[in-house]
């Protein structure tokens, strides 16, 4: 197999093989727990900045229930799904023991960029009138806040699930709970 690139020696056989361990891999109680803890963290992080810029706003998202369960199920799709495939999944290492210190921050920082930098480049692709909501500094900090925790999860379980669970809660909080539907419409 070719190699995806010579300085990193990744090839696609070893993606495959870490989308497979990491979808199949099912974390302990210890793992869960550590997990929890870095969600927690997170929540302790980014509330105050969603509601000091406005980005968090609590309120029930003007849905029916039936749109409401359907938004719910399509979140964890995309983005939850999705996003931790390609960003925790396939370009991070599940085991961390096998790479340098170094390597490992290189390739987190390489995919938490690669993570925050999607949002308004999708926005401007596919949604060009959200573009002023996904490049607002405060929404990318709460997108980088969010990525770290989702791969910190995925580090400590070498699994998808914590990192699915986590990027899903969050967003279906922010759409249902806090504000974002109402955001989101306004770019309509």
């Amino acid at each position: 197999m070719r190699q995806i690139t010579r300085s990193t020696g990744i090839t696609w056989r070893t993606i495959a093989d870490n989308v497979g361990a990491a979808i199949v891999t099912i974390p302990n109680r210890q793992a869960w727990r550590r997990c929890a803890l870095v969600y927690a963290l997170f929540l302790v992080c980014s509330l105050p900045i969603g509601l000091r810029s406005g980005l968090l706003h609590p309120g029930l998202a003007p849905l029916a229930p039936a749109a409401a369960i359907l938004t719910t199920i399509t979140l964890l799709a995309h983005p939850a799904c999705t996003e931790e495939l390609i960003f925790r999944v396939m370009m991070l290492p599940r085991r961390i023991d096998r790479l340098p210190r170094g390597s490992l921050c290189a390739r987190v920082a390489i995919a938490l960029i690669a993570f925050v930098a999607a949002h308004p480049l999708n926005a401007r692709l596919f949604w060009p009138a959200s573009l002023g909501l996904f490049a607002n500094p405060y929404y990318l900090a709460l997108a980088a806040l969010l990525g770290l925790a989702c791969s910190a999860a995925y580090l400590i379980s070498g699994s998808i699930w914590p990192s699915i669970l986590i990027h899903w809660i969050s967003v279906v909080l922010w759409i249902l709970l806090l504000g974002g539907q109402a955001l989101l419409d306004s770019y309509r």
